[in-house]
């Protein structure tokens, strides 16, 4: 095609985006019509008006519309009338979902804001299609519209070789592999391709992998993609070329995905600039291709472009080396078949560019000053600076060049800089949905690099949901409003909570919607943490001087930092624990009651109650001691009656406390729980409602005698059991013996695990009535779960 036919077909680049536009339409009337029905309530003859309308809208007979009927309702496992009420719109969408077995209902209500879909090219429909501006970038377009219409994982277009046979132009969700080996496909009868070639009519296939055809398949194997279909390009008469859609799952495509597929080739035709096969401007541009390969230098061969007049009016770029890196990112062989002027118009009118038409008219090499390069064409504009040395080939040019922007220097100061600041950069460009973190984010999110940036759609699985109502309406300011946002949030990491602040402003396209984003996240946590432990310090400094009671709230406040209760349930191996911590009610003193409930290096788990007597500042040092002791001991392997024996000790050694204390080992491949106590109240299991007081081993309490010694017991657990661990405060009462106190435990708690499965330790704690208002309490819940 002459230059001139190109720009009045195409308009230079206008008319690719037209095209583009016109699938995306054609793509979304076909799904709209499909489902135009969907308004109207169907009577007693709803499978017959829904056959009428597949036979109105897809052009079936009556039989065919009966059998395709049969097939949808088939593979959405409902009944023939619950398909047409689907088909029809007739049934809400939920009764719908619940009679076909559909499980979407715990979808999560933040999904609409922070679906990255709203707001990237897969939600802007046409206009993201729009965007694409060479048949590379229209085939990646194309697989994107039909990914979820027609299930089509891969597509590959041919068109028709001057050499005979076909001329692969585009693909996309294809790899390089497959598409360099299947570049070009011989004019054999027996490739499906051809054959859609020389019939003018699609090829249906599918059940490649169970079929064997006996016949060569693109791609070899036929489990890759066991379904596809291979449909005609045709301009009139005229059939240029064939457009495979293929697919991961076997089944053949139905009549509506075949109208999709149909209408998708139609537009695929219109698109036919760019879709001709380039015929090589220089002998041997395969082998040439070859020697750039080996090549270390970013260097390409260009050949010049001439209008009708013989003028040039772009160069394309025939081989490329794999150092080659272009502004936008592109390498290698990713820039062979690129032209000059479309891809970076920015060149246009340059000394470079006039160096370039110097060096092909006289034969005298150019090299350029070092300049800077802006890509303003695709998204977010990019810089960087370059110098260029051109010499010809023959008709045609070899390139290359060297950057001196100096980006490995600016890399490492912004590293140091990051690091320095506990931030790092992000930028998402949204019309082509590609998210770039620096290596920092990953440090602040705790995610394996290998995984990835993190989707905006997984974002609220690791907030806080007190914080997704304001983190969702900077997400909304941001990418639908396209204002600046310094919005800061919490998230859940293996090592912790993160403060984090995330500042961003967005890039606004022509059409007035962002179409990219640049910012960065700073972890704020130390500071978080600074200033709360100033708080406390001043807090505690005001109450000392205002209240006698200062003791007890410095005391309450370390007992907090050394003690925190989980607000809910959690989970460790094998279990869910529930915990209720209830201070005494008017004692100016605080106790030593305490908890623990770790999972171990092993994967068993260790669960412990223990009462420091005394109060005030030095219980709760004591039993700091105590429940870390006891978890470092456990954590190198010791059994809970050694634990015991070692604490006895300390204890024996300082001589001013004492403590009671019971110390579990739980081991959920085998069910077997192993425990140890000193002076300490039983454990009640609970199993089908009845519970019972466990056995308890032998055991002085801690601090008593250099000549205590500690028994252990055990026992075997079932899935569904709870245990309770609890401290004196929860069934101890003034003018009642403490046999009453363990026996009205066990009676509340068959009760209220009966009523309240939700939170059983506080439900427990409130239905037991006010504790000894001079003493803590304490309640550690379990419940087996493997």
């Amino acid at each position: 095609m002459s230059h001139d036919a190109h720009d009045s077909a195409f308009g230079g680049r206008q008319e690719p985006r037209t095209a583009a536009e016109q699938l995306a339409r054609t793509v979304a009337r076909l799904r709209a019509e499909l489902d135009e029905q969907q308004r109207t309530v169907p009577g007693r003859d709803a499978v017959e008006r829904a056959r009428g309308v597949l036979m109105e809208r897809l052009g079936m007979t009556p039989r065919e519309a009966r059998e395709e009927l049969q097939s949808r309702a088939g593979r959405a496992g409902r009944s023939l009338v619950q398909e047409a009420w689907a088909l029809l719109g007739a049934c809400p969408p939920a009764l719908v979902a619940a009679e076909s077995g559909d499980r979407t209902s715990g979808a999560n209500p933040a999904g609409t804001v922070f679906s990255r879909a709203r707001y990237t090219g897969a939600a802007a429909g046409s206009a993201a299609l729009a965007m694409a501006g060479t048949s590379g970038e229209l085939a990646q377009r194309l697989e994107e519209q039909l990914a979820g219409s027609a299930g089509v994982d891969a597509l590959m277009v041919y068109v028709r070789s001057p050499v005979g046979g076909l001329d692969l132009v585009a693909h996309a969700g294809v790899g390089t592999g497959i598409a360099s080996a299947w570049g070009h496909l011989p004019p054999i009868r027996e490739l499906a391709p051809v054959e859609a070639v020389a019939l003018g009519r699609p090829v249906w296939m599918s059940d490649l992998h169970k079929a064997a055809p006996g016949r060569p398949l693109v791609g070899d194997r036929p489990e890759q993609w066991p379904s596809r279909a291979w449909v005609p390009l045709c301009r009139g008469e005229d059939v240029v070329g064939v457009v495979g859609f293929l697919r991961r799952r076997p089944d053949a495509f139905d009549a509506a995905d075949r109208a999709l597929v149909r209408a998708a080739a139609r537009a695929c035709a219109a698109y036919a600039g760019p879709m001709a096969a380039p015929e090589s401007a220089v002998e041997g541009a395969p082998t040439l291709q070859a020697v750039f390969d080996s090549l270390r230098e970013a260097v390409v061969l260009l050949v010049p472009v001439r209008g009708p007049g013989g003028e040039v009016t772009d160069f394309r770029i025939e081989a490329a080396a794999p150092a080659s890196v272009d502004v936008a990112g592109r390498t290698g062989r990713e820039l062979a078949g690129l032209r000059v002027l479309e891809s970076y118009p920015s060149l246009a009118g340059t000394s470079l560019w006039r160096g370039y038409l110097h060096t092909l008219t006289t034969g005298e090499p150019y090299e350029s000053d070092g300049f800077d390069y802006r890509d303003r064409a695709r998204g977010p504009g990019r810089t960087a600076r370059y110098a260029v040395r051109v010499v010809r080939l023959g008709d045609a040019l070899v390139v290359s060049w060297l950057r001196l922007d100096a980006a490995d220097e600016e890399a490492e100061r912004l590293r140091r800089l990051q690091y320095l600041g506990n931030l790092g950069w992000v930028d998402w460009d949204l019309a082509t949905d590609t998210l770039q973190w620096s290596p920092q984010v990953y440090t602040l999110f705790d995610r394996d690099p290998a995984l990835g940036p993190m989707p905006l759609d997984e974002l609220p699985q690791h907030l806080f949901p007190e914080d997704l109502p304001a983190t969702g309406a900077a997400v909304q300011a941001l990418l639908a409003g396209g204002q600046p946002v310094d919005a800061p949030f919490r998230i859940r990491t293996p090592h912790g909570t993160r403060h984090l602040r995330f500042v961003a402003e967005a890039v606004i396209g022509a059409r007035g919607r962002p179409v990219a984003v640049h910012g960065f996240y700073q972890d704020l946590t130390a500071q978080w943490h600074e200033r709360i432990a100033r708080d406390e310090a001043q807090r505690a400094f005001s109450t000392r001087q205002r209240s006698p009671n200062a003791e007890h709230a410095v005391a309450r406040r370390l007992q907090n930092a050394l003690l925190p209760v989980p607000e809910r349930s959690f989970d460790l191996s094998g279990l869910n624990c529930d915990v209720s911590y209830l201070p005494a009610g008017t004692s100016l003193e605080i106790g030593g009651d305490w908890f623990t409930a770790v999972e171990l290096p092993d994967g068993s788990d260790l669960l412990g109650v223990g009462d420091v007597a005394g109060h005030g500042i030095e219980a709760v040092a004591t039993m700091a001691e105590l429940r870390y002791g006891a978890e470092a001991m456990a954590l190198g392997g010791t059994p809970p009656q050694r634990v015991l024996e070692r604490l006895n000790r300390v204890l024996m050694s300082r001589g001013t406390a004492t403590a009671t204390m019971l110390l579990a080992h739980y081991r959920p491949d085998t069910g077997i729980l192993t425990w140890a106590r000193a002076g300490h109240l039983p454990i009640l299991r609970l199993r089908d409602g009845h519970a019972v007081f466990l056995a308890q081993p032998d055991g002085r309490i801690l601090g008593a005698s250099h000549e205590s010694a500690y028994g252990q017991s055990t026992a075997e657990l079932h899935s569904g059991d709870r245990l309770f661990l609890f401290t004196d405060g929860l069934v101890e009462r003034r003018g009642q013996d403490l046999d009453a106190g363990l026996r009205r435990l066990s009676r509340t708690a068959e009760a209220v695990v009966r009523t309240d499965c939700a939170a059983v330790a506080l439900g427990l704690t409130a239905a037991l009535g006010p504790a000894d208002p001079s003493d803590d309490t304490c309640l550690l819940c379990v419940r087996i779960t493997a």
